[in-house]
């Protein structure tokens, strides 16, 4: 079932070993925006079932949080959290409350975790929501291929676009992008970026492990898919510190609070 959480923010100046914030998926794409891949693909030469299962995706900044309650489960390195999240409750703790374990029983990295979700940076940029976003679609550069089928699912490779900045389309030319879509056109099933080796994009940055992973669900009733589960991996070492970053968040129990006349974005 579906989410709203992304990594948290990787600074090269410091190492938080385990660390999540609320955001949606345009939050998500905005967080790896330090990245540059090809040329945006040219949508009027997608596959046909690529363009069916984005069709349906919504602008970010319509789909705020308020719109949403669900139960998440974030993986910590000391065992699960289980919190409830209400939309309509946002001035009480953002809207989050801590189901299991109790606060007493709390370790300092769970403790830490709960923080960092229901307490996000101040400068994020944070429209919330778990529908699919429009950024999504920005994400899929260069030529698309077919990589592999079966009787439900098609899944083709891209290259990752993620932004204009020097040093950052270093990083993404190490990138490969994989997209999996549902043969019913009910949407896509899991966008994935990772780096298939290690890798050295400035003298000063060594990336060890990159692999995101942002799987979706439809939902009866709602007008786009919705993402059901976040997990992200990035390791190596930047300005001579290390980077230890994994966010693990499933997410289940979902309703959609907003209106359901919402209009799909369709070019």
């Amino acid at each position: 079932m579906p989410v709203v959480a992304k990594p948290a923010d990787i600074r090269r100046a410091k190492t938080r070993r385990w660390s999540i914030s609320w955001t949606g998926l345009g939050a998500i794409v905005a967080l790896w925006s330090a990245m540059q891949g090809a040329a945006v693909a040219d949508q009027d030469a997608w596959p046909a079932p690529l363009v069916a299962a984005f069709a349906s995706a919504v602008e970010s900044d319509s789909d705020g949080r308020e719109n949403w309650r669900f139960m998440a489960e974030a993986d910590t390195i000391d065992g699960p959290l289980f919190l409830r999240f209400n939309g309509g409750q946002l001035d009480v703790r953002n809207g989050w409350s801590l189901e299991t374990p109790s606060a007493d029983e709390l370790t300092s990295a769970q403790r830490s975790s709960y923080t960092e979700i229901v307490s996000p940076d101040e400068e994020e940029d944070d429209p919330g929501g778990l529908f699919l976003a429009s950024d999504a679609v920005e994400l899929i550069g260069g030529e698309i291929r077919l990589l592999s089928q079966t009787e439900a699912e098609l899944t083709y490779t891209f290259s990752p676009y993620l932004g204009t900045d020097e040093m950052d389309a270093a990083i993404a030319h190490h990138l490969i992008g994989e997209v999996t879509v549902w043969r019913d056109g009910s949407g896509p099933a899991r966008i994935r970026l990772h780096a298939p080796e290690r890798f050295r994009p400035h003298p000063i940055v060594r990336i060890d492990v990159f692999d995101l992973v942002m799987e979706f669900q439809h939902i009866e009733g709602l007008t786009a898919p919705v993402m059901r589960r976040l997990s992200s991996r990035v390791e190596g070492s930047a300005a001579f510190q290390d980077i230890s970053e994994v966010t693990e968040m499933a997410f289940t129990e979902i309703e959609y609070l907003g209106a359901m006349d919402r209009e799909p974005i369709v070019d």
